[in-house]
């Protein structure tokens, strides 16, 4: 039988690697599917947040298009999806309430996702 404290480390030990198993999937956005029923309209919306567009889209085609591929996107991604969503609405609606850490890491794993799957270059993002 194990003792008390050897019994609370291993427990400890284990949800440590369940965490960092997690965290390695959240910032892994190469884990998510490459194919999937909806991903050619998920792509042309994702050009209205390519490098070259950014002086040529407005905030509210930016939104429609974020809306678009939060609804085109693979189920995997979609939570993520609508927290930048979020971020794009305007101040009365309704927002996602997430740590800045948090969305950083969201940001970057939808960001480099979409430079995977569609070939488009995102403003910050390098794969």
């Amino acid at each position: 039988m194990l003792s008390t404290s050897t019994s609370r480390r291993l427990a400890v030990g284990a949800a440590a690697v369940v965490l960092v198993a997690v965290g390695g999937w959240l910032l892994r956005p190469e884990s998510l599917p490459t194919e999937w029923p909806d991903k050619a309209s998920f792509c042309v919306q994702a050009k209205a947040f390519e490098v070259a567009n950014q002086d040529h889209v407005t905030g509210e085609e930016r939104l429609a298009a974020a809306r678009a591929m939060e609804q085109s996107s693979p189920e995997a991604l979609r939570d993520e999806l609508r927290v930048l969503v979020d971020d794009l609405v305007p101040e009365s609606e309704p927002h996602s309430h997430v740590s800045a850490d948090e969305f950083q890491e969201i940001t970057v794993k939808v960001g480099e996702f979409v430079e995977r799957a569609c070939g488009v270059n995102l403003p910050s993002i390098r794969t």
